[in-house]
């Protein structure tokens, strides 16, 4: 099936479906600025070195689901002989995903493979797929050239290990990355934290760390940053910590999201800070316990939306480090929006004694925790806050009763009452 689109009475948008021969009908399209190639059951590769020297205006390239397919180019003798760069100068998008015999880009004997302006690059599936990175020259790398303009990056956890040994990934030659998404697969793999792979990125702004069957809203875009998303496959990875040491990146993270990860039982450790935080998002998480220590929620001095939800484990959101802690205090300065939905054991948000501040609090959500008798066990500010919101789709479906506490205490009776 062979589908075009017109630009100037010109074509420039291919989809090709179960085809053998390809090359005949790419060969002349010099115009082409989309190309699709998907379940060609019998294509081994897709077009010759000297085909590509064509595709001078090529910007979306996407491939997938043609199982005996084993490499994208394959280069000619000349070409071969000529040891020459082989090159898609326009090219911003690459996809290569359920390809199960692909193993290279390009097989032969050339000096490179320049993508110049790929902004998306995206690998899947493709379990026999390594990335050949001897052909990256010295030379190029000390330019910054190999890829100048990648803002997402998409590869398996198989291939973490090569990107941590690996030079390419460097962070001066990936200046403008903003998204790397490590996808595991449905074989075991032990991973116990993400220390090694996450210092390699200093300009790191959003942390998202999401099983495998969450489907979710779509992903922030954060300028001048970098978004990180892990798909931890759940049940499939022994992901017990997400950072296990002292990190400086994290003081620049801006956003935190932590979704179906069961295995996770510390979320960060206690001597870690982070000043620029806004939005921290923990869900489906079945073994963790508690989210925050004193000491980390004394660092979020910036937070402005907190939500904890379906995490049946945890019994408080704040563990008071030291358990008389009379004269701690916590200040929530800029915390505007709380959410605490479906947490089956969670008694209290702290149930130490240290003292509470949200100066900022305007909203808080407390849907479906049933064991929750209190709010905190200190002395606990909140002067903007004038009702508990019940439903998290029902605005008009609220209590409030004289503070904080007191309404969580009445919460509690009446449904202790219910349950009766």
């Amino acid at each position: 099936r062979q589908e075009e689109s017109t630009n100037d009475m010109r074509s420039n948008e291919i989809i090709l479906e179960d085809r053998i021969n390809i090359s005949n009908i790419l060969f002349n399209e010099k115009n082409l600025t989309r190309l699709t190639v998907c379940n060609c059951r019998n294509l081994g590769c897709l077009f010759s070195s000297s085909i590509v020297s064509s595709f001078v205006r090529l910007q979306h390239l996407q491939i997938w689901g043609c199982p005996v397919l084993e490499e994208i180019i394959v280069v000619d003798d000349q070409e071969e002989r000529n040891k020459n760069i082989v090159m898609f100068p326009q090219l911003q998008y690459l996809e290569m995903s359920n390809l199960e015999k692909l193993t290279s880009f390009c097989t032969g004997d050339v000096n490179i493979i320049e993508f110049p302006s790929l902004k998306e690059l995206r690998i899947s599936r493709c379990p026999k797929f390594m990335v050949k990175y001897k052909r990256i020259t010295n030379d190029l790398m000390e330019k910054g050239q190999v890829f100048p303009s990648l803002e997402e990056l998409s590869v398996d956890v198989k291939h973490i290990a090569a990107i941590n040994k690996c030079q390419l990934f460097r962070e001066d030659l990936l200046c403008k990355l903003k998204c790397l998404d490590v996808e595991f697969g449905d074989e075991r793999t032990s991973i116990l934290s993400l220390d090694d792979f996450l210092q390699r990125f200093h300009a790191m702004k959003v942390l998202k760390i999401v099983g495998e069957c969450y489907v979710g809203e779509s992903e922030e875009k954060v300028e001048n940053g970098m978004e990180v998303i892990i798909r931890e496959a759940n049940k499939c990875c022994d992901l017990k910590h997400i950072l296990k040491q002292e990190s400086s990146n994290m003081n620049n993270l801006v956003i935190l999201h932590v979704i179906r990860c069961n295995n996770l039982i510390n979320l960060v450790p206690s001597s870690l800070s982070f000043q620029n935080l806004t939005t921290l998002k923990v869900s489906y998480c079945k073994g963790l316990m508690k989210v925050l220590t004193s000491s980390i929620a004394k660092s979020l001095v910036r937070l402005k939306e907190m939500r904890v939800s379906e995490c049946n484990m945890i019994t408080e959101i704040v563990l008071a480090v030291v358990d008389d802690a009379v004269d701690e205090i916590i200040v929530f300065s800029e915390l505007k929006d709380l959410e605490l939905c479906e947490l089956k054991s969670m008694t209290s948000f702290c149930s130490g004694h240290c003292a509470f501040k949200f100066p900022s609090l305007e909203r808080i959500l407390v849907n479906d925790c049933p064991s929750m008798k209190i709010f905190s066990g200190g002395e606990l500010s909140t002067p903007k806050l004038l009702k508990v919101q019940l439903d998290e789709f029902n605005k008009e479906l609220w209590t409030w009763e004289r503070d904080l506490n007191t309404t969580i205490q009445t919460l509690y009776l009446k449904t202790k009452v219910r349950i009766r």
